[in-house]
């Protein structure tokens, strides 16, 4: 009897530092920046016209290259104005990229675009800048056959998010 309830204790010990386990993992995942979190929020924030936050997450020669922040904003509200809508937003991948702190990152942002459903694909370098976190310094789409052949009825487009 008594190794049974030892077997017991050491269950109960188990079960407890399995959950403790998975409770510190849940609050590292929530908190912790990464870059696939870096590229879902940006697109996020696009989806709900919060454009000052998608803004704030690009960085160096590619916010230049996107302009100012009237600029880049009006250009998303343009896109929204002519119907475009957002319906889902997925990360395919996550790859090393060519420094140590850079990761390549390939997004599917499924769009409603003149009443059908289009699946674009864009990939994107983010960086770990000291200080800041992550964020999107280079939009590598035209390296991704997806980005630059997505069918939609008969004609082919470039379609990068």
């Amino acid at each position: 009897m008594k190794t049974f309830q030892q077997f017991l204790k050491i269950i109960e010990y188990l079960v407890v530092a399995v959950l403790i386990i998975g409770l510190f993992s849940f609050i590292v995942y929530l908190f912790i920046p990464t870059p696939a979190k870096t590229m879902r929020n940006f697109f996020v924030a696009l989806r709900d016209q919060n454009y000052e936050k998608a803004y704030n997450l690009i960085d160096g020669q590619y916010k230049i290259k996107r302009g100012s922040f009237e600029k880049f904003s009006q250009e998303y509200y343009q896109a929204l104005e002519s119907g475009t809508r957002t319906k889902s937003i997925k990360i395919v991948s996550v790859d090393k990229w060519e420094k140590a702190n850079q990761r390549s990152v390939e997004v599917e942002v499924t769009v409603l675009f003149n009443g059908k459903i289009t699946p674009t694909y864009g990939t994107y370098v983010v960086e770990n800048i000291p200080s800041k976190g992550w964020r999107i310094v280079e939009n590598i789409s035209h390296l991704n056959k997806k980005a630059t052949s997505v069918k939609t009825g008969e004609t082919t487009t470039q379609t990068n998010p």
